[in-house]
């Protein structure tokens, strides 16, 4: 069992070295890439969401 865990252990680091790492710079460019996109996702449905909460509103008043 633990020689199992231990050859595991030793391919895991082998593959780690084989990983291409990005650079700081790739990491804080990308970063900001992701952060926009969910800001202006999540101001999209904000907006479309107000005239369908109004809508429903208006339907649920009058229907009860």
């Amino acid at each position: 069992m633990f020689t199992r865990i231990k050859r595991f252990l030793i391919e895991v680091k082998a593959e780690l070295k084989r990983v291409s790492w990005t650079n700081r710079k790739e990491l804080v460019a990308s970063t900001s890439v992701v952060i926009v996109t969910v800001l202006l996702i999540a101001i999209f449905v904000f907006l479309v969401d107000i005239p369908f909460s109004n809508i429903m509103r208006l339907i649920l008043k009058r229907g009860g």
